[in-house]
């Protein structure tokens, strides 16, 4: 299963992306940043997340548009649920991944830290270059949309679930 998310996820080539994790960031995994605005951010993410499209940013506008999206094939997105006490799962595509999460600002721009329950016991440091990050692009009522960690080409759109 972890062979299976480091291919769909990309943990280990997340360190060749070379991002500086900002001075302010908090330790460890918590939904609380030490800034007002990743908190912010981290409340407005509770709920379940459907991926509705995704698609490389050819134009690299930050925008999906319609020429860009790909196919998403039945049953092969991934969905997102924040709890509000920190914990999430990613699911979909046959597996569910057990994490925490928090929100971060790297290099000026919020992104979503997503720490395996798995890898609750490597060493701080090993923890942090494994979590899966996915960086936000805009954050609007119920569409979210993000750079999925490593494919810093792509797009992925999701819609709140009600």
């Amino acid at each position: 299963m972890k062979i299976l998310l480091f291919l769909l996820f990309g943990g280990p080539l997340s360190l060749l992306s070379g991002n500086k994790i900002s001075e302010k960031a908090i330790e460890g995994p918590s939904i609380f940043s030490s800034t007002h605005e990743d908190a912010i951010f981290a409340n407005e993410l509770v709920g379940q997340w459907k991926k509705i499209a995704g698609g490389q940013d050819a134009n690299k506008n930050r925008v999906l548009e319609e020429s860009e999206k790909m196919k998403l094939e039945p049953g092969a997105q991934d969905n997102l649920h924040f709890f509000s006490d920190g914990k999430c799962k990613v699911f979909g595509m046959d597996m569910e991944l057990k994490a925490t999460y928090t929100v971060k600002t790297v290099n000026g721009k919020k992104t979503i830290f997503i720490y395996a329950d798995d890898d609750a016991d490597l060493p701080k440091e090993e923890r942090e270059t494994s979590a899966l990050k996915f960086e936000i692009v805009s954050l609007q009522g119920d569409k979210l949309v993000v750079i999925p960690p490593t494919f810093t080409f792509l797009l992925g759109v999701y819609s709140r679930s009600k």
